[in-house]
Formats: C-alpha cells, structure tokens, sequence
C-alpha cells in the first residue's frame, strides 16, 4: 500500500498542491505532502479518522517547532535508522551467536607474520590486513617485515602498470606512509631498505623532492646508503626531459660520494668504489634522450678507463637516441659500430632500426633489416608487423631464411597483426598459407584463429574448427584455449555449450582459473532466461575446488550484475539475498578485493534492484568513501536514474533521513541534473519537519557562490513544489527571496529568461491566495507583479 502510494508520488508532484488549490481551508490541518496525496488517491476508514486527530495535534506542535528551528543543513541531519529486513530463523541464529574474544596481540601479530612471508598478497589485501592489525600488535612486527609490507603495497601497483592497467597513485603513498608511521610508533627502527621504498614510490609519482627528502632523512639516521637510492632517482630524471640538469647534478653527487666513501656496497658493508653499470645506464638513458651524444662518448671512454664494458642494453640505449635525434642513418652506423665491437643486435635493436625505417617510409632498408633479423631467428613484435606497408605474404617471402622452428612464430604475428587491423578474411588467407607450406601449426595459432573467430561473430565456425583440429589426438588444447571458447560461448548467449567446454576442460585435468570463472558468471549475468542457481553454484565451486580460486573484482561485479538482472524479473528469495549479502562482505573481510567504479555502481545497482535498502545504502557509503569516487561520478552520470531509483527506494521505507544523505552525495559526485531528485529530496524535508533545510537545498542550487550550484535542478515543476511546501509549513517569507533567485540563476544559466507557464502560475497564486495565513496573499500579488515583469505571457488573464 505505501510502495504504491509514494511510486504514485515520484511521478506528478503538481498534483499536490493542485489538491491544496481544492482543499485550501484543510490544508493546514493535513500531516504533510504524502498525507494529502494519500487521501486524495484512496479514501481513508472510518477507523483512521481518531488516528488523524492524534496527527493533527503533532502537527500542529511541529509547525510551532519549525517557527524557531536554528539554521540546518544536510550534513546535519541524522542518519536515519534504517529497518533491517526479516531474515529466516538460520540467520538470525548465526547473527546470534557469541562473538569471538579479542586474539593476543602477539599471536595476530605472528599469523600477520607468517601469511605475509608465505602467501602471495597483492597490494590492495595487504593494505587492509596491515590494517586491521591492532596497534599493540605492530610492537611484535620486525623491520623485515615493514619492508615486506611496503614493498608489497608499492610492488603490485608498480607490477600492475607494466601491463598497462594502472599506475602508482597519491593513494599508495598515503598508505605506505601510514605504514611507517605506525612503525615508527612502534619503535621500529627503518633500514636502508625501508628507505629504498619510500624513495622508490616518490620517483614513481615524480615527486623527486620528496625521494631527496628520504634520502637525507637516511643519512641523518647514520645510514650508508648504497648506490641503489641514488640510480633510483637518477632513473627517474632520465624519463623527464625537462629534469636533465638535476640529473647531472646528482651525477656528479654520485661520483663525489664514492671518491669520499660514502656509499656503501650493494652486497655488503664494504665502501663502493666506482660506479655500477645499471648507474651508468642510467645517466646515458638521460643524456642520450637529450641528444647529447658527445657527454655520452665520454662516459663510454669513462667506463673503458674503469674497466666496466657496456652491455647490449646500454648499447642500445644510445641506439634509440640516435635514431630519435639523428635519424635512420645514424642508427644504422651505430648498429654496425655495435656489431665489430662484438654485440650481437637482438629483437629491440631491430624494432628501433624498423621503426625508424617506417617512419622515414625506406621500403629497401625495412626489406634489408626484415631478412637481417630472420637470419638471427628474431620475429618482430605484431604492433610493429601492423605498421608494414608490406603485404603479409612478402614479409613471409622476405624472412624465408627463419628456421622451420620459428616460421610458426613469424605466422603466428602475421596472424595477430591482421586481428589487430580486424582483418579476419586475411587470418584465414594466413593459416591456408601455413597449412600449403607444411608449417605444423602449434596451440597458439589455433588459440589466435578461435579468438580471430570468435570476434569475427563466427562461433559455429570455431566449434567446427575447434572439434576437427583436436580431434585426431595430433595436439591437445590447453587451458588458453578453452577459456577462449568458454568466454566466446558465453559472449553469444550459448550457455550450454560453454558448459561443455568448462566440464571438457576439467575433464582433461586442466585447472578452471579465474579468468574463465569470470567468463562463466559475466555470460550468466547477461542471460535473461536462467536463473541464480547457476550463478551461485559456480561462484561457490570456485571456493571448493582445490587449489582456490580467488575471485577478483571482476567476479564479483558479475555475480551483482546477474542478481540486479533477476532481481527486476521478479522479487529474490531469502536465501539469494542472503547469499548476495554475504558476497558483498566476503569482498572486504576475506577476500581483501581491489574495488574500481564498476564494482561499486553494481553493488549498489543489485541491493536496489532487489529492494533491500540497509544493504544498498552500505553499499553506496562505501562507494562514496571510496578514493575511486571521481570514477564512481562517471558510471552514475551514464545512469542518473540508478541512484534515482536508490532515493525512491529510501522513500518508499520511509528513511526520510537515507534520502537526504543520498541528496547530499548526489551533490558531491557532480552527477547530471534530474529535477526530479530535487522534488524527492523536498519531499524527504517535508516529511522529517524540516522545512529550513529544504530552503538551504534550493538557495545552494541557484546560488552562485555555492559549491553545489546548478540551477537545472530546479525547473518550474519544482520550484512549486517549493512554494507549496513553504505554504504548507507557513514559511511564506522564504518564498519571493527564491523566486527572484531562480529568475536570476536560471537567466544566467539559460542565456534568456526561463519558460514559465500561465497554469503554473495560476495554480500557485490560487493556492497562496485561499491560504488562511494572513501573509499569503500579500505574497500571492508579489508574485503576480514579479510574473508580469519577467514572464508577461505566463501572467493568468
């Protein structure tokens, strides 16, 4: 009854204060916007009518409440206490059940230990392991084993940007700060090592200030640094061009530090005599960037008096600088300079000379380096085969000296340079090539063409394939290809089929990895006709098989996924809330997942589709505190009408309070402007007594010295939701100070003055004017004079 009352409210707010227009003489003695409502829409019984003379009476002292109620804000209400849904007698038992007695700090501390040296943690779950470990633990800790944390904290994020999906953040920092803070409470003493990290994550975030800072602050302890440290930083000069002064700066430092001895070994307490080669390396990478080849000579001829001999990376180093500054020809020379020097051009040197061949478009040198490298057995990369201008089969022609064992390779990156151009015709075109020059084809052709076929929309094809290649027992899919076929399965909605390959694949003794269980739940999500017993079995088998399976973000954001895709068919049962409940937990509490936008927009998608409010609204507390809530701001500003639905929700359970505090935050992700969640957050104000704060809402929104401006909030719909509110509550002072706001906001905003119709107009006036306060038509006529100097066609005849 209420969920159909308030359903019936979100949709024409006008009809309020149109029925206050009919009824003005009970306006006063009604309980609030959502009473008027009700009445209007359903008569109420015979037996309410002593219940409404008790909520006449509260009325009446709430309004006297009101008169004098202090200046309020959102952030000051509350927060609402929110009803806990009926769980079933197993629950509740559970729940019931006496809590664990607090460990000895000593023995969390010792299990921290333990699991921390022997178990491969990540960045994320080592972060929240260190800290929930109590502060009288971190006494029990080594430095050994803060350096430990550190690394693993600063180690995966760096681990995680070499493949290009995330970088070193502010938030790393922050922690590992944390971190040697809290050992520092302890009386942990920091070694060199402890230092060395925090140095590291500076230069990671280039915050070289900051990296000098630490290492002075090692040497005020009275600790020797190495020369790690210093080739640290030094690195990190050589990747900013604009740094290469303070690079040679702390060159020459270097230098100085050794000839006074004080850098010490690297591998023991000895003093370090001379510079090391990674160091050297180093400063070439920066002067070679630079363009400065005749410092780089000198330090060439400065290693040779040292008796340091240049390996081939430093070689190349110089080899990639002269291409960049000098062109083709000069890399040329230097590689044949390398070559009688005794250095054998590997696969990078190659890819810098063919680089620089196609960005100069020299097709006869790009033919000469192309037969050169086949003839060392080297196969450039396909991103690189992509930029040819040469047909595919004239590489092939071209770099016929490959041995047989590495002809497969070379067709195996023509293979993936076509699928990269989404040059599926030309993928086949190569494997028929292959199969006419009796190349035997390995598993990872056959993994590239199903993947090429299966984004090319052909699954029937890549099953076809798929049964004739492995079928005669000549080779035996490995677990890359059964993922392909499983996710492609999938993918197409062929959900019997990719069970197949999941139980096929097992059959054959390979481990399901994650990726695949990922695929699995991902396809299940999306398919419309199943239903969540398949997705909890598979999301359980992944905590029984042997060894487990750790979900990650991904897995978890697809078992929200298919919840909030049932949870719209139909209402979920207590044992499906209750086991997605329990995967939201598991996230943080056992798992320690590293959670991204997505995770958090379908978690809080998923405990509103299912209509559980306490969940959705921990869910959504945790989103925003989340340090991901810029990112957060972009998925909802795609679906506004996701944390719509989760406003409606908290006013459909009557958590008034819940509501604001979604408002509030509305606010703070910056999302898209939708009137309608202004007239719910009214609707809240008016519901809680609190008509001030519903005057801070829209004076925020069309103020400009605000942080939270945006007059499109507000349209006319809303603004005569709020003047009728403000009648309702006898704020009628508060009314033409926002009229003239609005007309001022909205005028700047729009670039001329906002439409305004005449009924709206007519309707407000009419209302203001059959109020009993004595005020109200004196405000009613200036708002007709303000209607007819700003809006004359609104102006009702």
């Amino acid at each position: 009854m209420h969920g159909r009352r308030t359903q019936k409210a979100a949709v024409s707010w006008t009809l309020m204060y149109c029925q206050a227009i009919r009824n003005t003489g009970q306006i006063e003695q009604r309980r609030g916007l959502s009473e008027l409502y009700k009445r209007m829409t359903k008569p109420q019984p015979e037996d309410a009518k002593d219940k409404d003379v008790a909520k006449d009476k509260a009325a009446v002292k709430d309004k006297e409440a009101v008169k004098d109620m202090p200046q309020l804000s959102i952030s000051s209400i509350p927060k609402p206490k929110i009803r806990v849904p009926r769980i079933d007698p197993n629950t509740m038992a559970r729940a019931q059940a006496p809590k664990e007695l607090p460990k000895d700090p000593k023995l969390l501390a010792d299990e921290y230990i333990a699991d921390l040296h022997s178990a491969n943690w990540g960045g994320e779950e080592t972060w929240v392991r260190f800290s929930r470990l109590p502060q009288k633990s971190h006494t029990f800790l080594r430095d050994i084993d803060i350096n430990c944390t550190l690394a693993n904290i600063r180690g995966t994020e760096r681990a995680l940007s070499r493949r290009g999906r995330s970088t070193p953040t502010s938030n790393t920092l922050s922690r590992m700060l944390e971190v040697f803070e809290a050992a520092k409470l302890a009386n942990i003493v920091p070694d060199r090592y402890t230092y060395q990290e925090l140095i590291a994550i500076n230069v990671d975030l280039l915050n070289f200030n900051y990296a000098h800072d630490w290492l002075e602050k090692m040497v005020v302890q009275g600790i020797k640094p190495t020369i790690r440290p210093y080739r640290t930083i030094l690195k990190g000069y050589s990747t900013v061009s604009s740094e290469l002064d303070s690079a040679r700066r702390l060159w020459h430092e270097i230098k100085t530090k050794i000839a006074a001895g004080l850098i010490a070994g690297e591998k023991s307490d000895e003093v370090a005599t001379t510079v090391d080669l990674l160091t050297y390396t180093s400063y070439v990478a920066a002067e070679s960037k630079a363009g400065n080849f005749a410092l780089v000579v000198g330090v060439l001829e400065e290693m040779d008096q040292a008796g340091i001999k240049p390996d081939i990376t430093l070689r190349n180093t110089v080899l990639d600088g002269l291409v960049r500054h000098k062109g083709l020809d000069a890399g040329l020379q230097e590689a044949e300079l390398m070559e009688q020097s005794g250095y054998e051009l590997n696969g990078y040197s190659y890819t810098t000379l063919l680089n620089a061949t196609i960005k100069e478009q020299r097709d006869e040198e790009i033919h000469k380096l192309l037969e050169a490298a086949a003839a060392k057995n080297i196969v450039p990369p396909a991103y690189l085969m992509q930029k040819l201008t040469l047909d595919p089969f004239d590489v092939l022609s071209i770099m016929a000296k490959l041995e047989a064992s590495h002809k497969v390779r070379l067709y195996n990156v023509l293979i993936e340079s076509a699928m990269r151009g989404n040059d599926f015709t030309q993928v086949l075109q190569l494997i028929d090539h292959l199969k006419q020059n009796n190349v035997p084809a390995n598993v990872v052709t056959y993994t590239l063409l199903f993947d090429a076929l299966n984004k090319a929309g052909r699954l029937d094809q890549a099953k076809s394939m798929f049964t004739k290649v492995f079928s005669s027992g000549e080779l035996t899919p490995d677990a890359h290809i059964y993922s392909i076929m499983i996710d492609a399965c999938g993918r197409h909605g062929d959900v019997k089929t990719m069970f197949w390959f999941k139980n096929e694949m097992q059959r054959q003794g390979l481990a399901v990895s994650e990726p695949v269980y990922n695929s699995i739940l991902s396809a299940l999500s999306q398919w419309r006709n199943g239903n969540l017993q398949a997705v909890m079995v598979t999301a359980s088998e992944m905590e029984r098989v042997k060894p487990t399976v750790k979900p990650t973000c991904r897995t978890f954001s697809a078992i929200f996924a298919a919840f909030a895709t049932q949870a719209q068919r139909r209402r979920l049962g207590l044992g499906e809330l209750e086991f997605l409940q329990t995967w939201y937990a598991m996230a943080t509490d056992k798992y320690y997942v590293a959670k991204d936008s997505y995770y958090y927009f379908m978690a809080v998608n998923a405990f509103v589709c299912a209509q559980s409010l306490p969940d959705a609204m921990t869910a959504f507390s945790d989103m925003v505190r989340s340090h991901k809530v810029s990112h957060v701001s972009g998925r909802f500003m795609k679906n506004p009408v996701r944390m719509l639905d989760l406003i409606k929700l908290a006013i459909e359970h009557q958590e008034y309070g819940a509501a604001l505090e979604i408002w509030n935050n509305w606010q703070r992700l910056r999302l898209p402007p939708i009137s309608k969640a202004v007239e719910l957050a009214l609707f809240a104000c008016d519901q809680m007594g609190q008509p001030t704060v519903a005057i801070n809402i829209i004076r925020g929104l069309l103020s400009m010295d605000e942080d939270v401006y945006c007059p499109q909030f507000v349209d006319e719909s809303v603004l005569a939701l709020y003047i009728a509110m403000m009648t309702k509550h006898s704020m009628l002072d508060a009314i033409m100070p926002v009229v003239h706001l609005w007309t001022t906001a909205m005028t700047a905003e729009c670039g001329s003055e906002p439409v305004l119709s005449e009924s709206t107009v007519a309707k407000t006036v009419a209302m203001l004017r059959g109020n009993s306060h004595p005020g109200a038509a004196a405000i009613a006529n200036e708002l007709l004079t303000h209607v007819d100097a700003h809006f004359p066609d609104a102006t009702p005849v």
